[in-house]
């Protein structure tokens, strides 16, 4: 209690400053806990709701027909009803009754053969069961325009629609927002469609009710031991979603990293003040000392008083953050149902990692400064001008080692991935390293420039730049990190918006088709010739698995292996005959059909890496039930930003002749023709899917506006973190202000002269962190853009003086204003120092 007390006591005179301590942190725990609250919150609805999600307690897909003997085992395991479902996209035709037909529609049809959904509810106008309606007809989407009683043509059906459908179990991932409207048909209906033919884009699924608890040991006898098991894709409720929670806690990641990021720079601003605080303090330090305590006490006494700041700044951040999911509703409205998003939005998890790292940082990054208590001498109580002492090196290390291992340990904890959190805590001290080297270069330079020529209150603001104890460096790795964090963020997301809208070349197709069969090309050609198409490009493909590599098997490669290599060996290879090298390629190793020996595969380079394939390295692939052994003899360069016709896997011609194959073609359509086109594919080739790009980029774009708007979010928190750390740090150093203010009137300065200086002190110092800050955010920028996005980055270096300039005018304007206080200082304090 006594402790308490004179922690309390303590703290009195230096309560207003440290208010800038208390919104250092919480500006950054509501960044960190607005990001994991977000999370938390769909993860809860995900979680509540995984049934209803999934229509059933277990699914089992496929892109190729379902072996019966699937259906026993999920039946011995447990299943006491099971339905099966054909899903594909294709085009439909509006017939309203009391109107002309209307214009194809790309839709995605789901052919049901049991009962759907087992859990959720399918919403029906009018009400009834889907089993029903199905009976008498098609159950259409609204978006079509039709209304009950009017028909629909799907390929060669023409069924009348029985009823509009409303609400069904949701679909989630990215491409699920291009399905485009959904028809329900019965299974039945489709033999004599002309929809099935070979290469059409089909997904076969099999849901199971299972009362029991057993669907979690099913899951994993099937992925072990069911027929064709590499080519199946099985979830069950207690999952909950699992490609949409990866995504989410891939999102999480890096979105927390970022919030992290704020927190951390809110810990620069702490370490700031709290240094500006000792130093202030230094008198009662000393009496403190006089009156026997020692210094390890007189630090807890202060590293109390921090911890109690810290604690208040992270429960007001942490209630501010708790409610910012609000906020993120919009963007996740267009891809989830409400009734997900607002499963749980008071998140105990997130609010309580917001307080641990909250304290964490204000401890951490407090104790280097706060180590100088050792350097009182208890002489200063007599003697303001005793000598300081020396701190122990011990003391020093410990403090140190203390603030990068928890850096080091509070990033793996917001990634949850240690990686991660080393790649932050490297990244993070290797930009305060370039911003300190930046600054003590600075301040050098600044020390011995000439200022003969320069105007006074310029050479105010250069001497103030070199003067010991000015807090220059700290300013500037403050300011800068503030810089380059807002920086880098508004130039890769600007890019990431530009790259997407401008994707598409003027010479790129406007639209591809799929699942075009062989004998249908001259037909489809003709009907894009008559469209007015220009720059039509065709190629096969012939589907295969990957068996072998170098004669070590794919399933042994990828237990060794897993990560991404699972994807490129198991997925479906689709590969093309390749006679000459298209325009949008570039051979990289090695050369094109070159062994007369063997036959021979060209691999896009990145997806040769992925799968761990070198030149010269021999493939065995399953290419429709015949084992066939190929040679890698080049690696190329793929622009896929063009669009034209490319693929991973290129084949020498000769090779597949004869295979099963579909082909896909890409042409430009002017607009005004598109929709003929599209309406007589529909009529003459029900089978094909025809694929515009413009619409869909113009979703993607949106889409990314809004997740851009998410991250401005988290950009405004590093706005007011350095805002704060900048009003914080001119608020700590106020006493010396108010000495220089005194003495510089008592030489016949005016109060607008000593504002004058004050401005061009924190404007050079703005200046300067922005000239850093920037060129720090181009490189993060460029790296991010060109290493990861795969964009060209244009290199805008007017953002280098614009930042300078902002930052100097912010810097000018803060530091005024936190000085008033001291320009009101009289002379007479001068003389009383």
């Amino acid at each position: 209690m006594k402790w308490l007390i004179a922690m309390l006591k303590e703290s009195r005179g230096s309560r207003g400053r440290l208010l800038f301590f208390t919104a250092c942190i919480a500006i950054g725990v509501a960044a960190v806990v607005g990001v994991a609250a977000m999370a938390g919150t769909l993860e809860d609805g995900l979680r509540a709701q995984s049934r209803d999600l999934l229509g059933a307690d277990l699914k089992v897909e496929s892109r190729r027909p379902l072996d019966p003997r699937i259906e026993e085992m999920v039946r011995e395991g447990g299943a006491v009803e099971t339905t099966f479902i054909r899903e594909f996209p294709t085009t439909a035709v509006p017939m309203p009754k009391d109107g002309e037909a209307g214009s194809a529609v790309r839709v995605s049809l789901k052919a049901v053969r049991g009962v759907y959904p087992y859990y959720g509810e399918v919403v029906l106008d009018p009400p009834g069961a889907l089993q029903d309606a199905l009976e008498k007809g098609a159950v259409v989407a609204p978006t079509l325009g039709l209304k009950p009683g009017d028909e629909v043509r799907v390929g060669a059906l023409v069924l009348p629609v029985a009823a509009l459908v409303t609400q069904e179990p949701q679909q989630f991932g990215f491409m699920a927002m291009f399905a485009g409207p959904r028809v329900f048909v019965a299974d039945k209906a489709l033999e004599g469609s002309n929809l099935l033919g070979f290469g059409s884009r089909l997904r076969y699924q099999l849901l199971a009710r299972m009362p029991g608890p057993g669907a979690g040991a099913l899951v994993r006898e099937l992925r072990a031991d069911a027929p064709g098991a590499e080519y199946l894709r099985i979830e069950s409720w207690r999952a909950g979603q699992p490609r949409l929670r990866r995504a989410i806690v891939r999102v999480e990641r890096y979105l927390g990293l970022v919030a992290l990021l704020s927190l951390v720079l809110g810990g620069v601003g702490v370490a700031q003040i709290v240094r500006a605080w000792i130093v202030s303090r230094t008198p009662s330090i000393a009496v403190l000392r006089c009156i026997g305590m020692r210094p390890k006490e007189v630090l807890s006494l202060f590293a109390g008083q921090v911890m109690l700041l810290a604690f208040i700044g992270s429960a007001i951040g942490a209630t501010l953050g708790s409610l910012l999911p609000l906020t993120f509703l919009d963007l996740a409205g267009d891809l989830i149902r409400p009734e997900v998003i607002t499963g749980s939005l008071f998140q105990p998890g997130a609010i309580v990692r917001g307080l641990v790292l909250g304290l964490a940082i204000a401890l951490l990054f407090s104790l280097p400064p706060l180590t100088a208590v050792w350097r009182v001498s208890p002489a200063r109580v007599l003697r303001n001008e005793a000598e300081p002492l020396p701190v122990p090196r011990s003391v020093g290390v410990i403090a140190w080692t203390a603030l990068l291992g928890g850096i080091l340990a509070t990033a793996t904890f917001q990634a949850s991935d240690f990686e991660l959190g080393l790649a932050f805590t490297l990244g993070f001290g290797a930009l305060i390293g370039v911003l300190m080297l930046g600054a003590r270069l600075v301040m050098r330079a600044a020390a011995r420039m000439p200022r003969e020529r320069l105007h006074p209150y310029l050479v105010q603001g250069v001497a103030g730049l070199a003067r010991p104890g000015a807090g220059t460096t700290a300013g500037i790795v403050a300011l800068g990190l503030g810089v380059t964090v807002i920086v880098s963020m508004a130039l890769v997301e600007r890019d990431l918006s530009t790259g997407l809208r401008d994707a598409v070349p003027d010479t790129a197709p406007t639209m591809f088709l799929v699942d075009v069969q062989p004998d249908q090309k001259d037909g489809v050609d003709s009907v894009l010739a008559d469209g007015g198409a220009t720059a039509v490009q065709s190629a096969p493909i012939v589907m295969a698995r990957m068996r072998a590599i170098n004669g070590v098997s794919i399933a042994d490669i990828v237990e060794q292996r897993g990560g991404r290599a699972r994807w490129t060996l198991t997925r479906e290879q689709r590969m093309s005959p390749m006679a000459e090298l298209p325009e949008s390629n570039e051979i990289v190793a090695g050369e094109l059909w070159n062994d007369p020996d063997m036959l021979e595969l060209s691999l896009e380079e990145r997806y040769a890496r992925d799968m761990g394939v070198n030149l010269n390295d021999t493939l065995r692939l399953d290419v429709q039930g015949v084992p066939m052994e190929f040679k890698v003899t080049s690696l190329r360069r793929v622009e896929w930003r063009s669009f034209s016709l490319n693929f991973f896997v290129g084949v020498e011609p000769g090779a597949l002749e004869g295979a099963p194959n579909f082909r896909i073609a890409a042409a430009r359509l002017p607009a005004e023709t598109e929709q003929q086109v599209q309406d007589r594919l529909a009529a003459e080739f029900p089978n094909v899917t025809m694929i515009r790009i413009r619409p869909i980029l113009e979703q993607v774009v949106s889409l990314l506006d809004k997740i851009a708007d998410g991250v401005r979010v988290l950009g405004a928190f590093t706005v007011f973190a350095g805002l704060a750390i900048l009003a914080g740090a001119i608020s700590a150093a106020t006493l010396r202000r108010r000495r220089e203010t005194a003495l510089l009137k008592t030489l016949g300065a005016t109060r607008r002269g000593v504002g004058a200086l004050f401005i061009a002190e924190y404007g050079l110092l703005g200046a300067v962190a922005g000239l850093l800050g920037s060129i720090g955010a181009l490189v993060l920028a460029w790296g991010f853009l060109e290493g990861v996005a795969e964009l060209d980055f244009g290199w805008p270096l007017w953002t280098v003086p614009a930042a300078a300039l902002g930052a100097a005018a912010l810097t000018a304007t803060c530091g005024v204003l936190a000085s008033l206080g001291a320009l009101q200082a009289p002379p007479r304090e001068a003389l009383r120092g």
